[in-house]
């Protein structure tokens, strides 16, 4: 080896050896923390319109049943419970005896723990009596479908 090389390899392996003090920081100390949010429950219902019931039996006979629904899609970031009120579809003081279903199984329903986004199905029936026990025309009835938070 000439003098230059061997000058060479003694710089090089003081430079490698002299790097970790002099180049780079020497760690003194180090801490931990927790980094938290929370997310607040949250549940919303879109896609419910207004519908229209109808008959396959004469319209306005004695016994006549209308039926209809819409289906509305529910999201929500936790458990929730849905329930459905009604009234019943009139036209001034005339009404006529209704029923609404949610998922065809009744009037209320939970979802699953977790994260729900799923389609449901809000129906309606209405059943006339005699001929003479409803006067024609418009009847309309207003729904409320209200989404309240599980306590877990």
């Amino acid at each position: 080896m000439t003098k230059l090389t061997k000058l060479m390899a003694a710089v090089a392996t003081l430079a490698i050896f002299a790097l970790p003090s002099f180049g780079f920081a020497q760690e003194l100390d180090s801490a931990e923390a927790t980094v938290r949010m929370q997310i607040g429950k949250f549940a919303k219902i879109t896609g419910l319109d207004d519908f229209v019931l109808t008959t396959e039996d004469e319209d306005g006979s004695a016994g006549a049943l209308y039926s209809g629904f819409d289906n509305f899609n529910l999201e929500a970031n936790a458990p929730v419970q849905v329930v459905l009120t009604g009234q019943q579809l009139s036209k001034g003081e005339n009404s006529v005896p209704t029923s609404y279903a949610l998922d065809d199984a009744g009037m209320n329903f939970s979802t699953a723990p977790g994260v729900h986004n799923s389609s449901h199905k809000v129906s309606a029936q209405a059943q006339l009596g005699n001929i003479s026990d409803q006067e024609a025309g418009d009847y309309a009835a207003n729904i409320i479908i209200t989404v309240s938070a599980l306590i877990q």
